[in-house]
């Protein structure tokens, strides 16, 4: 990772802080997910196949359509599951936890990634600052690579989304603007590129394919069922992490 900081005086913002205890804590909660897989007589219930990596149900679009709950299928190294949310907190309900059968677990705050558990390196926290005008801002990360090293960097970004189109779901097909968004790294020098497919005219993210930090490895997601409420769609921009609105391509 050559001209990447490593970790001295990391300023991780507070929420962030308290986003890595809830990680942490997801862990005994997976185990209370899990027994609520159970059913009498030791049968499974659709949810604990799920948790479980039941033989029958390895189709993650199978397995989300037997579920009543909030659920989104990610891919990464290679590895593709469907997770389960686990927690919501924040304002608004803006941070969203969701764990897989092997209690991996992927942070979402505003639908971006924000930080991983039981990866062999995890992304410890990644957020927005200093928004530049629509379609410009600043992007953090922190990671801990597989030998336990932390680092840092900041990116300069832009982001541009292209005209609404038909996005194919793993549970239907939705009408959603596609988003580009380019990383400028300070630190490694590097540029990375990633995409997001947004709701026109919501802040509902319902899909992503990004490098979570510099070099690092790529992670897709693409929500089945969302969490969101229409009521929801009136709440205030003031909290978001991510721009209100970014430029458009003609």
């Amino acid at each position: 990772m050559n001209g990447d900081r490593r970790c001295r005086e990391i300023r991780v913002p507070t929420q962030d802080r308290l986003a890595a205890v809830l990680l942490r804590g997801l862990a005994w909660l997976g185990v209370v997910i899990t027994l609520a897989g159970c059913a009498q007589g030791g049968q499974l219930t659709p949810m604990g196949e799920t948790l479980f990596g039941h033989r029958h149900t390895a189709d993650v679009r199978v397995q989300a359509e037997a579920l009543p709950y909030a659920s989104l299928v990610a891919r990464k190294e290679s590895n593709r599951a469907l997770l389960i949310m686990a927690h919501r907190t924040g304002a608004h309900g803006q941070d969203t936890f969701w764990q897989a059968g092997d209690r991996t677990t992927l942070h979402l705050r505003d639908g971006m990634p924000a930080s991983t558990s039981g990866f062999d390196a995890v992304l410890l926290g990644r957020w927005h600052s200093s928004s530049e005008g629509q379609a410009r801002y600043r992007v953090h990360a922190h990671w801990q690579d597989r030998d336990g090293q932390e680092w840092q960097d900041e990116a300069l970004a832009t982001v541009t989304c292209e005209p609404p189109a038909p996005v194919d779901m793993p549970l239907t097909r939705l009408t959603l603007e596609r988003c580009l968004e380019r990383l400028e790294w300070i630190g490694s020098n590097t540029t990375t590129r990633g995409k997001f497919w947004r709701e026109p005219g919501t802040p509902w993210i319902w899909g992503g394919d990004m490098t979570l930090w510099p070099q690092g490895p790529r992670l897709q997601w693409q929500v089945a069922r969302p969490w969101w409420s229409d009521a929801e769609e009136t709440i205030s921009d003031a909290g978001r992490t991510m721009p209100p609105d970014v430029g458009s391509l003609p």
